[in-house]
């Protein structure tokens, strides 16, 4: 008899630990990042909705954890994901620079064509050489990756850095830039919205290919944090969930 109390005791102890461990290391995760057109957009009561929104959400649900998302300006998202104030960088491209500063996904989970806008008047600016718009004024949009080949051209042109999208194109619109380098998947409905939708091309061929990741802080809990939603996310990725909601918010993903 008293082994077996023993033994229910020891049982009832193990259920215990492993329900309230399991509830204990179960939280709220913190994912910030700006607004991405069908990756993060952010309705008039901050409501989060987007193939990020439902990837990372389905991912974490995995893991145990909820997750709450926040709209910041993009430098600012960065740094407090860097600074370990947040746990997850919805959406950045990997850059050389990216790498010293944030730990990322393992999987690529959108794909984006940079290319240039410019007026009619200044298409032949841009047809994949890079010589032809030497000496002219090009605008990078703040906290932006643009690869490599943007990289090396840098010292032959004349960079602003526009806060985001709209002020880029309104500076093409006056004619304080020649050239504005971003991706169709944000310009076009900033576009729509101004109503500019005519006044400016889309020159080819583009600029480069960026694929969007999640980014975690550079430490023992983004690293701990990272390997176990990259065993999610590849499982998502995997049994198609990841092509579907991609279909479904119509973003491009990697092949």
């Amino acid at each position: 008899m008293r082994n077996n109390a023993l033994t229910r005791n020891w049982a009832l102890m193990l259920l215990c630990a492993l329900l309230f461990g399991g509830a204990a290391q179960a939280r709220e995760l913190l994912a910030v990042g700006t607004q991405f057109p069908r990756i993060l957009e952010f309705d008039a009561k901050g409501i989060a909705r987007g193939l990020a929104v439902d990837l990372l959400t389905r991912a974490a649900a995995q893991q145990g954890h909820t997750v709450r998302f926040e709209s910041l300006p993009w430098a600012r998202a960065q740094l407090v994901v860097e600074q370990g104030l947040a746990d997850v960088l919805v959406g950045p491209y990997r850059s050389p620079e990216r790498l010293q500063r944030f730990l990322f996904s393992q999987l690529a989970f959108y794909e984006d064509a940079l290319v240039f806008y410019a007026s009619p008047a200044k298409a032949e600016l841009w047809q994949g050489d890079w010589s032809r718009s030497s000496g002219r004024s090009v605008g990078l949009v703040l906290g932006w990756a643009y690869g490599d080949a943007m990289e090396q051209a840098r010292s032959s042109l004349l960079i602003s850095h526009p806060g985001d999208v709209a002020t880029g194109l309104r500076m093409l619109q006056r004619g304080r830039i020649d050239l504005l380098a971003s991706n169709e998947r944000n310009t076009t409905p900033v576009l729509e919205a101004m109503g500019l939708s005519a006044q400016f091309l889309v020159l080819k061929p583009p600029i480069a290919v960026q694929t969007g990741h999640f980014a975690y802080s550079r430490n023992a809990s983004g690293e701990e944090l990272r390997v176990n939603l990259d065993r999610s996310l590849e499982a998502l990725r995997s049994n198609g969930t990841l092509r579907e909601l991609a279909r479904q918010w119509a973003v491009r993903i990697p092949d």
